[in-house]
């Protein structure tokens, strides 16, 4: 079935309003946040997508091991002890902006650490990058579709969806179960699981890349 995107105007808007309500929340009990670029500013480099990380090139940082990159996982305690990106750390969106938190990504800027944000939709990211890079911090990106794109869809590695599908459509690529079968998971689910097969280079084995719980 070919696939329609819907009224790009209308979405846009939506986003924004969204946006703008999720800002409020974060920021209603921190008025001492210094922000050097206006909203306005930052919907501009929202629009331009610069700040994107798609789940395939994800995939290979976690993969090769990639020095100069760290994962912060937005959502509850609960949903990360559930499962979660191998490697990401848990720091959730109502507590994204404590002191100890900023003073820890103002070290990931000065090492030239490239931060990814991701919540369980791209949305629940985009509003806390929106006001980091409000505060100056351009080291920050949006894993696109979020964790449920990541974790679900059929396994279609080699095809590529654009990007406005990643947020209105489901997954193309199962991202979760390619890290599985490139780390050679065992656990006897994961087996069972009825996945297209996909060829990909033969890798030293090496534990999974995906943590926490089933």
């Amino acid at each position: 079935m070919e696939f329609k995107h819907p009224n790009r105007s209308f979405v846009a808007f939506v986003v924004i309003f969204i946006l703008v309500i999720v800002i409020g929340l974060l920021t209603i009990n921190k008025p001492d946040l210094k922000y050097q670029r206006t909203t306005d500013e930052t919907l501009v480099h929202l629009i331009l997508n610069e700040d994107e990380m798609y789940p395939e090139d994800l995939v290979g940082i976690i993969e090769m091991e990639e020095p100069g990159y760290a994962i912060i996982d937005l959502r509850s305690p609960y949903e990360f002890i559930k499962g979660h990106i191998r490697g990401a750390v848990n720091i959730p969106t109502n507590s994204l902006l404590d002191k100890e938190n900023l003073k820890e990504f103002k070290r990931y800027a000065s090492d030239s650490i490239a931060v990814i944000l991701y919540g369980q939709t791209q949305l629940e990211a985009n509003g806390p990058w929106m006001i980091l890079k409000q505060m100056g911090f351009d080291n920050f990106k949006v894993l696109l579709g979020g964790y449920h794109y990541f974790s679900t869809g059929p396994l279609d590695f080699y095809d590529m969806p654009e990007v406005p599908e990643y947020l209105v459509e489901e997954p193309a690529c199962d991202y979760y179960g390619i890290m599985e079968e490139l780390g050679n998971v065992t656990n006897e689910e994961t087996e069972a699981a009825d996945q297209p097969q996909v060829v990909m280079p033969v890798r030293k084995k090496k534990e999974s890349v995906v943590e926490g719980g089933c």
